[in-house]
């Protein structure tokens, strides 16, 4: 199939941070979110049901340290996480295209450019405006393309899932988009009821006190996604979590071995969604809370194969160097 790459190199003019703070920050804190199954009812395996039914266009965007997602990311996400739930009649292997700014491109996979950066506050705060800017052009550009019977999908892994928690609530003001007219779909969220961000300055606060707290995590940039939990009242959400992501069992780990625990799980199976395999990945509990609809996959996995499948999968070509040297530019500017 014929791609589409255009490349957006996008500016990620967002405030300095120190260096030292963000040192700690990062060992410990850049991280995502787990399940709350408590409150959640048990129902069908989501792979029978369909709910991107309809849907033929998707915005693709990455994680931290993964402004631009490579093609073989895009087909990734597709492949694994998106054609099981009916995206574009169970297509694999779909035209990608990389939008020029937030401007819709002409192909299934819209990749959108975002900072994606080590410095998670005004990174993702920044990532949540493209994204509404993104979705609100494709909304008015292909008025067909946001209906309940055809919904725009939305992608989001980890950085992203954050940023498009936000954008929800923005787009909600949006009368020309239908609450119906989205569907979004998150691997390793850190918004959700007891990931990172909900629950790291409480589980700081404990260890640190709450002076040494606010100064890492204000310093660190960290204060700008603090407490952002996905809203379950906006729009249809898919959200799958693997079992053990330090980022997204964060309070689970924690509880059990504190910050080792949850930074293992950060460089293992969070990194591992994009290298799992259909059958690893169907292998879950499904369940449901609002508009959420849950997807917890087992930890009985092959997590050498898994780790190394990803990084084929695009998991860092998809603008590692170009993150890490904007991200250590901001390091550097408080400096100067």
């Amino acid at each position: 199939m014929t791609q589409v790459t255009v490349r957006a190199r996008r500016s990620a003019a967002v405030n300095g941070h120190k260096l030292l703070a963000n040192a700690i920050a990062v060992g410990i804190i850049v991280a995502s979110a787990p399940i709350n199954p408590v409150a959640h009812a048990d129902v069908t395996l989501l792979s029978t049901d369909d709910p991107l039914e309809g849907s033929d266009t998707a915005i693709i965007v990455g994680g931290t340290t993964e402004p631009t997602p490579s093609t073989a990311f895009a087909d990734a996400v597709e492949d694994l996480y998106l054609n099981p739930l009916g995206f574009d009649d169970g297509a694999t292997n779909s035209t990608v295209c990389d939008m020029v700014g937030t401007e819709p491109c002409n192909a299934p996979l819209q990749v959108l450019t975002t900072p994606e950066l080590i410095e998670q506050g005004p990174s993702t705060q920044m990532a949540a405006d493209e994204i509404v800017a993104a979705v609100e052009n494709e909304c008015n550009s292909n008025p067909s393309d946001c209906t309940a019977a055809d919904p725009l999908t939305i992608f989001g892994y980890s950085q992203s899932a954050t940023a498009e928690s936000m954008a929800m609530t923005q787009l909600e003001q949006d009368p020309n988009i239908p609450s119906d007219g989205l569907h979004f779909v998150f691997i390793g969220d850190p918004s959700l009821p007891g990931g990172i961000w909900p629950n790291l300055e409480p589980d700081m606060d404990a260890l640190f006190g709450s002076s040494m707290t606010n100064t890492i995590l204000t310093d660190s940039g960290m204060d700008g996604v603090l407490g952002n939990v996905t809203p379950d009242n906006a729009y249809p959400t898919t959200i799958y979590t693997l079992d053990g992501d330090g980022v997204a069992d964060f309070q689970q780990d924690f509880t059990a071995g504190g910050f080792l625990d949850s930074t293992m799980g950060l460089f293992v199976q969070h990194v591992e969604y994009l290298g799992l395999t259909p059958t690893e990945i169907a292998d879950a509990t499904t369940s449901t809370d609002g508009d959420i609809t849950y997807i917890d996959i087992s930890d009985n996995i092959n997590n050498p194969d898994a780790w190394i499948g990803a990084f084929e999968h695009g998991f860092a070509s998809s603008g590692l160097l170009e993150s890490l040297f904007d991200s250590m530019q901001l390091y550097v500017s408080d400096l100067i």
